[in-house]
């Protein structure tokens, strides 16, 4: 059985995670900030589970310094 999988992009700077994901079915794009805490971020994920109650969230992070989002990564493919 194939998981339904959504991916929670995370930049993170000095004072807070900036995190967004896509609903590749939808195409709707949900944006969060948060304080650079564990706490925090499971939080947001906990919230989000109530969005996508039957998906699996894998976190990826950005390590440059250019900014990165799903939806223009997903967006550029073409």
């Amino acid at each position: 059985m194939e998981k339904n999988v959504t991916y929670i992009d995370l930049d993170i700077d000095v004072n807070q995670y900036h995190g967004s994901v896509l609903n590749t079915e939808t195409g709707e794009v949900m944006a969060f900030n948060c304080r650079t805490r564990l706490n925090g971020l499971a939080g947001q994920c906990n919230r989000l589970r109530k969005c996508f109650p039957d998906r699996e969230f894998k976190l990826c992070f950005e390590a440059s310094y250019i900014g990165y989002t799903l939806q223009r990564t997903l967006g550029d493919r073409g």
